[in-house]
Formats: structure tokens, C-alpha cells, sequence
């Protein structure tokens, strides 16, 4: 054998009952870690003290059996799990983990939700935006489109269309309102595709 410093591996897998070590030097630990398919970023090495003299084949298997909690690791009894590439449904996936399904917001309907209050929400207490009242409006929809529909956010445009005549803002000026409340942390602004969008920070929708 050489003197290379012995080295333990260690890997523990609860979910299927399994612990493996093995301790010997680093050339002998990482030979038997490929053997049994544990080579990688898998588990931990260590450096142990120890001579390698009274190390052989033979020897180290039983050293590390000794130190095992019972008989040795059977890799072939792990479960494998294979599938065809593109075979796995996402959606029905996430549909048994009982996640609700995304719908796009509708608009009409939305408007239609806001018409039809019985009175306007009140205007927040932080008037660190400058206008209370539209920043109340705005976190209302915020709400309904991150609730009730599972999206994250919103288009300039389409909070321009529900909200332009309750908070007298359209265009350039919404938008820089918009980018306001992204200043102060309240809102996230996202680009790319065709219009900036804009999502709610959930603190801020709880303040709801």
C-alpha cells in the first residue's frame, strides 16, 4: 500500500434506509465509490488518522462492514426510477400535489368585480407614494390577479385599462407611478416580451 493520508466517505440516504462508509486511502475509497455508482458530489469525505499498513482488499471491507449498522449495502436494492425523455406531465404533476391551476386574468371580469363594489377600498395608511388612494386601487387588482388566478403580474396596459379612470393616470404618467412604488419596494418590475409588467412584493399585498 502507499502513504497516502486514508480518507473517510460517507453517504446516508434516509428516504431508502441506506448508509454507506468506506475509509481507506483516497485512490481505494474513490476506486469502490465508482464500483457502486457514489462517485460525484455525492456525500462527504473526511481525512481519519490512522496508518495504512494494516490495510488490504480484504481488511478494509471488513474494517468498514464493523462499521456499518448492520449488514453491507446492497446498491442493486436501491429503487430506480426511469423515464422516457418529454414523457413527464408537469401539469398533471402539479395538479395531484393539489397546486391551483393557472388561468389567465380575465379582464372583463376584473372590471366587472370592481364595478360592482359596494364602495371604494380605503386608501392605505403609508402615504409614502404620494397618492394613498391609487396605490389602494392598484393593490386590489394586484391582489385578485395573484389570488384568484395564480399570475405573479400584471402589464402597464392592463392595469391601465382597469384602473386609468379611478386613479386618473394613464400612459407615461401611470407608468411613473408605477415605477414609484417599484422605488419604494412594492412592486417588482419585469422586462421583456411585449410590455413591462410589473408584480406585487407579498408583503405588500398583505398589508392588505
Amino acid at each position: 500500500m502507499t502513504n497516502e493520508e486514508n480518507i473517510r466517505f460517507s453517504f446516508r440516504s434516509n428516504e431508502h434506509e441506506v448508509e454507506v462508509v468506506i475509509q481507506g486511502p483516497p485512490s481505494w475509497v474513490n476506486l469502490y465509490r465508482e464500483r457502486i455508482g457514489l462517485e460525484g458530489d455525492i456525500g462527504y469525505t473526511q481525512s481519519v488518522l490512522g496508518s495504512n499498513s494494516d490495510l488490504s482488499d480484504g481488511s478494509a471491507i471488513s474494517k468498514t462492514a464493523r462499521e456499518l449498522p448492520g449488514p453491507p449495502p446492497d446498491p442493486s436494492r436501491l429503487p430506480s426510477v426511469v423515464r422516457v425523455v418529454g414523457d413527464l406531465d408537469v401539469d398533471v404533476g402539479v395538479s395531484q400535489l393539489g397546486v391551483p391551476e393557472k388561468t389567465d386574468p380575465n379582464l372583463a371580469e376584473i372590471s366587472l368585480f370592481l364595478e360592482e363594489l359596494d364602495e371604494d377600498p380605503e386608501p392605505l395608511s403609508d402615504n409614502m407614494s404620494g397618492d394613498p388612494m391609487a396605490e389602494s386601487w392598484i393593490q386590489l387588482v394586484m391582489t385578485l390577479v395573484v389570488r384568484e388566478h395564480g399570475h405573479t403580474s400584471l402589464s402597464v396596459g392592463s392595469i391601465e385599462s382597469l384602473l386609468s379612470d379611478r386613479i386618473n393616470r394613464s400612459g407615461i404618467e401611470l407608468q411613473m407611478f408605477l415605477d414609484r412604488l417599484w422605488l419604494l419596494g412594492k412592486l417588482e418590475r419585469i422586462h421583456g416580451g411585449a410590455e413591462t409588467q410589473y408584480a406585487p412584493n407579498p408583503s405588500w399585498l398583505e398589508a392588505s
